[in-house]
């Protein structure tokens, strides 16, 4: 006896699909902790086909970035002694910082956080903000807890005009003044920690803007709001 399969039109769709599916590229890299605008395969950054994220909603538009003033140096004290592991989640570049409870953050290091911090897809350097470095050191103090070590994974930090366009053509979350311009936002996740647990903390401790994204907070020294 043969048998006949009933083979439908919704059979015949679900194969055509079937291609499309295996070659599709993943929005998010979940085992890396890479989000939407990280690039580790060393093709040219400015040809890759664009992509689009659908979670959570864009970062809030300034009118213009002209006549937020950028602290260059200052002093930031670290209040108990921390290790921290900074890994550039787009270069896989590591920096490894040492402070003790009391000491303030020396002139040298300043300097190397800002190359640290720089437009890796440009090599541009410009110095970042001292008090959303002081900002950011806070709420590292806060999620390390009782342990002295903490790996910090950074998304984005300065971001330059040419940068921050090629960006917005490829996403609708992406300000045309963005406080990355500026040198006055920093993207960074945690590995340790959830992202709702990491927002919560980021949000205690804040004083600018604070936006919550599928694999990363978005923290600067601009105007306070949350997205």
């Amino acid at each position: 006896m043969s048998i006949n399969p009933k083979f439908t039109r919704r059979s015949f769709l679900m194969l055509g699909l079937v291609p499309t599916a295996l070659q599709a590229t993943p929005l998010v890299d979940i085992k890396n902790g890479l989000g939407l605008f990280s690039n580790t395969a060393g093709t040219n950054i400015y040809q890759q086909g664009a992509r689009l994220s659908f979670f959570d909603d864009p970062e809030p538009e300034l009118s213009t970035v002209e006549g937020y003033q950028v602290i260059k140096s200052g002093n930031i004290s670290i209040n108990k002694n921390l290790r921290l592991r900074l890994l550039n989640a787009n270069t896989n570049e590591t920096k490894i910082l040492q402070f003790s409870k009391g000491r303030p953050i020396s002139f040298g290091t300043e300097n190397s956080l800002n190359e640290f911090f720089k437009d890796w897809r440009t090599s541009e350097v410009k110095p970042i903000d001292i008090e959303l470095l002081s900002n950011f050191f806070k709420i590292c103090e806060e999620c390390a807890g009782q342990s002295n070590s903490l790996q910090v994974n950074i998304h984005s930090g300065y971001r330059s005009r040419k940068t921050n366009e090629y960006l917005r053509r490829r996403s609708y979350k992406v300000a045309k003044n963005s406080m990355h311009i500026l040198g006055k936002a920093i993207d960074f996740s945690i590995p340790s920690l959830s992202i709702s647990h990491l927002a919560q903390t980021v949000k205690n401790n804040a004083k600018g803007g604070v936006g919550i994204y599928d694999s990363f907070v978005h923290l600067d020294s601009g105007p306070k709001r949350e997205w």
